[in-house]
């Protein structure tokens, strides 16, 4: 276990609480509500930007993990897209001119959108292995590793030796919220709980949402930097980190979640640790984006998109279990 939290991650102290729409006014695969437990767990604290992403992009691409093919990034030799150029959409802020990836300037610090679930699991094994950990995802059958793995079954592509740990000194990897972890932590340990991360009602300065009124308001999208609302945001207001202190976890973009969806799940899901069906068509995005309204943004709502979807309304962070 470790005695503190990764950079720009903070903890979210595990327990018990009730996932599900307890107001009455979400869609019927928001229920039953029903009791969850989830075990800590370290989350970031911003949506990943679109600096970050371009930095693994850059990364990948003279390792020749991914190519780039009208404008779209690919797994090499796969037709896995990773993520959306600027070639292929103006709406990206991910530039490529045959050699290297850059940023649109002035937004490296708004989160990345047009990213799949395949590009996020992706940069989840590129920051492990960074921080010399364990990749959490087997990118050729796209696998999510909970659990301990043996000494030696895994390969550092930093520098392409295996490394080997001692169990009692494992520290997982980097890898996508579960459906629970991601709901509980947009809670904030609110008790009881309320709509949003914040409480019942809605207005501009809570978060980025349709209308909302923020400087970026007209802009093609309409994101703002991660963190914007921190007390100094336009409309006036508090600093809307929640209860863990975690910015974001309700509008902005989309957030990819680990899990497949399924409509009914809620019915058996397990009470510790849900990791959602063990397979699907789906996976889970949560938290609203800035396109979206007020249904959108609470803690409870739950929607689906495939897997490969570039999405210019999906984005994504990253969780690390304790052990």
């Amino acid at each position: 276990m470790q005695d503190q939290a990764p950079p720009g991650m903070l903890l979210v102290p595990g327990g018990e609480f009730i996932m599900g729409d307890q107001y009455g006014v979400g869609l019927p695969h928001e229920s039953p509500i029903h009791a969850v437990y989830v075990d800590s767990f370290y989350m970031d604290i911003y949506e990943v930007t679109n600096q970050q992403y371009c930095d693994f992009l850059n990364w990948a691409f003279i390792r020749g993990r991914i190519e780039v093919w009208s404008g779209i990034v690919y797994k090499a030799d796969t037709s896995y897209a990773y993520c959306g150029t600027n070639t292929w959409s103006t709406m990206s802020r991910i530039h490529w001119n045959g050699g290297i990836f850059t940023v649109t300037s002035g937004k490296e610090d708004h989160p990345m959108l047009l990213v799949s679930w395949h590009g996020a699991a992706a940069y989840a094994n590129y920051r492990s292995l960074l921080d010399g950990l364990p990749p959490s995802y087997d990118l050729s059958e796209w696998e999510c590793i909970f659990g301990p793995v043996k000494a030696g079954e895994w390969l550092d592509e930093v520098t392409n030796e295996a490394q080997i740990q001692d169990y009692d000194r494992w520290v997982p990897g980097y890898r996508l919220p579960t459906e629970a972890e991601w709901e509980y932590a947009a809670r904030g340990g609110q008790v009881p709980a309320s709509k949003y991360p914040w409480g019942n009602d809605l207005d501009g300065s809570n978060a980025n949402y349709d209308n909302s009124g923020d400087p970026y308001e007209g802009e093609d999208p309409e994101t703002t930097p991660v963190g914007y609302y921190d007390g100094n945001q336009t409309p006036v207001g508090s600093n809307m980190a929640n209860g863990y202190g975690l910015h974001d976890m309700a509008g902005n973009v989309f957030e990819w979640c680990n899990d497949w969806y399924s409509t009914n799940y809620y019915s058996h899901s397990p009470y510790n640790n849900p990791r959602g069906p063990s397979s699907g068509l789906y996976r889970i995005i949560r938290g609203g984006a800035w396109t979206g309204g007020s249904v959108d943004l609470r803690c409870a709502y739950r929607w689906y998109q495939p897997p490969y979807n570039l999405n210019y309304q999906h984005g994504f962070r990253l969780v690390q279990a304790l052990n």
